[in-house]
């Protein structure tokens, strides 16, 4: 006698805390824009770093206010 088993896969909900657009920004900072925000290169350079590897970027609200 076989017995059946019935398995219930939970419905995965995804919160993301980072705004789609705010990233895309980011990612889109020119060099030139990057000087007259006054950010400084590498702290752009990690968050892109970040980014791009699907991690959740550390972004100080002193640098938020500069992108936003």
């Amino acid at each position: 006698m076989k017995k059946e088993f019935d398995f219930v896969v939970p419905k995965i909900k995804l919160n993301r805390k980072d705004n789609l657009k705010l990233r895309e920004k980011i990612l889109s900072i020119t060099n030139e824009e990057r000087k007259i925000l006054v950010i400084n290169k590498s702290t752009l350079w990690h968050i892109r770093k970040n980014l791009l590897e699907g991690k959740m970027p550390k972004i100080y609200e002193k640098i938020l206010l500069k992108i936003q």
